[in-house]
């Protein structure tokens, strides 16, 4: 069979001329030649033998890339979720934080500071395992598994549908508190209120 190979042409390519370039691929082009058994059959072992990583088929590649800047943040840093005690209760962590464990998996835990949780959270735990709590991430070291927050409030029981809606839209960054005076004085007054019959002329009926 034929063998294509793409090459890449660069920089250290033009200082050294066409005829140089024909020679590299020449000589890959020797290094990539099949093996042909009596009946014809092609073998090749652990794929094609080439020096230069650019002159692979990109099948043979597997691309990598680096987070080199954060443009823009786009997670709240709020999310939804329990609390509970640490497992090992003779560290020195156990006496001063609780783990926050998020609803959504793709948050990491948190560890949160003991003083943000109900008073009688140490001494009774069981109380607070369906209790859905809101967690604000505050920060996450390189060197750490677990980021660090703060508690916000408590929601209310699990499976509820207020406090299962409200940690949605916190987590969403969507305000939900009530509009202001200024936002109600610009709604119509006079209750009832109708759409008068030349506004209706005037517009399309979707009802």
């Amino acid at each position: 069979p034929d063998v294509i190979i793409e090459a890449q042409f660069d920089d250290n390519d033009a200082e050294h001329g066409q005829d140089h370039l024909q020679d590299m691929l020449t000589d890959d082009i020797k290094k990539l030649s099949l093996d042909t058994g009596e009946k014809g059959e092609t073998k090749q072992e652990d794929g094609p033998k080439v020096s230069d990583p650019r002159l692979l088929p990109d099948e043979f590649l597997q691309r990598t890339a680096k987070v080199v800047y954060i443009l823009e943040k786009k997670h709240s840093r709020a999310a939804t979720g329990f609390i509970k005690l640490l497992a090992d209760r003779n560290s020195e962590l156990f006496k001063r934080c609780a783990m926050f464990s998020p609803v959504d998996h793709r948050v990491p835990r948190v560890y949160v500071p003991l003083a943000d949780c109900p008073p009688d959270f140490v001494t009774k735990p069981e109380a607070y395992s369906q209790m859905l709590f809101i967690c604000r991430i505050m920060d996450w070291k390189e060197d750490s598994n677990f980021a660090s927050g703060q508690l916000c409030k408590s929601l209310g029981q699990a499976g509820e549908i207020e406090p299962e809606s409200e940690g949605i839209l916190t987590e969403y960054g969507v305000d939900f508190s009530d509009f202001s005076s200024e936002v109600l004085e610009c709604l119509p007054q006079n209750l009832p209120w109708v759409i008068s019959p030349g506004e209706l002329a005037k517009r399309r009926d979707l009802r």
